[in-house]
């Protein structure tokens, strides 16, 4: 009868102690967080290009890293009124909102579906004269814009000693759209099928072409007082769409001649003058 009693007491406490052990209920909170912030970024590595990966990018690590934030302090009031704090059930689901937290938190360029596949298009300098790059690469540090879908590809040129750049067209194409931005004004010209070139930074009352009007690369289309955005993406919309890698072609680096190439800080770089001029 002992050895029964002993037996029942024994079965009870593990039944308790296995109590213990589960996990709490906000802890299956956590994991879905974190499958959800797993899910993200392999949607987002295999680039799939359309809408869906922009506005996930832009909105989606957004909102879980805000999720995961709030989840792990609403985690630790609960731990703080059942302690002990530090429990093996805890560890998991807290890792779990702290990778959540961390992995949405980190400087990742947008992955466009067109990375590693430059246009066919030949562009050359979107300026006559010299010109420092302020942004361009895709390293994070030399080229902010790496973090924006649509110009992800983009550069960013100044005047070396300050003034004015005049703007000419990148390459042959027709201005199909016009709009103010933050810069300055956006010029959008049609290049090549699905690709659109944008140039931003211009000033309004200096443009020398009008909506429909068909040009050839080198073409003069205004100024630019400011930094002069130039990018290529996917959509004829300003600030939609993803980007598209594009190289320029027949342009100096310092004074010596580069075929081809992705002007990068801190360059001077300019176009050569025309030999029939």
């Amino acid at each position: 009868m002992s050895d029964y009693v002993h037996g029942a007491s024994r079965a009870a406490s593990e039944t308790v102690s296995t109590r213990r052990e589960a996990f709490e209920p906000w802890a299956f909170a956590a994991f879905a967080v974190a499958a959800a912030t797993g899910g993200l970024f392999l949607y987002l590595g295999l680039r799939p290009g359309g809408a869906g990966p922009v506005l996930a990018y832009r909105l989606g690590l957004l909102f879980l890293g805000w999720i995961a934030a709030v989840g792990m302090l609403l985690a630790l009031v609960w731990s703080l009124r059942r302690r002990p704090v530090l429990q093996r059930r805890r560890v998991w689901p807290l890792t779990a909102l702290g990778a959540s937290l961390w992995l949405c938190s980190l400087p990742i360029a947008y992955p466009s579906s067109h990375e590693g596949r430059f246009s066919a298009t030949r562009f050359r300098l979107p300026f006559e004269g010299e010109a420092r790059v302020r942004f361009g690469g895709d390293d994070a540090r030399d080229n902010p814009l790496v973090f924006d879908p649509a110009r992800c590809f983009g550069f960013g040129f100044e005047a070396s000693g300050g003034g004015v750049l005049p703007v000419v067209a990148p390459a042959a194409g027709e201005l199909v759209a016009r709009a103010p931005g933050r810069a300055g004004e956006i010029l959008v010209l049609a290049t090549g099928p699905g690709e659109w070139c944008l140039l931003e930074g211009l000033e309004a009352a200096a443009l020398r072409v009008q909506l429909g009007q068909r040009v050839e690369a080198g073409a003069p289309l205004g100024e630019a007082r400011g930094i002069l955005y130039l990018h290529l993406q996917d959509a004829p919309e300003p600030g939609r769409g993803e980007g598209i890698p594009l190289r320029v072609f027949g342009y100096r680096v310092h004074g010596r001649a580069a075929e081809a190439g992705l002007p990068v800080p801190p360059q001077v770089v300019a176009h050569p003058p025309d030999p029939g001029r």
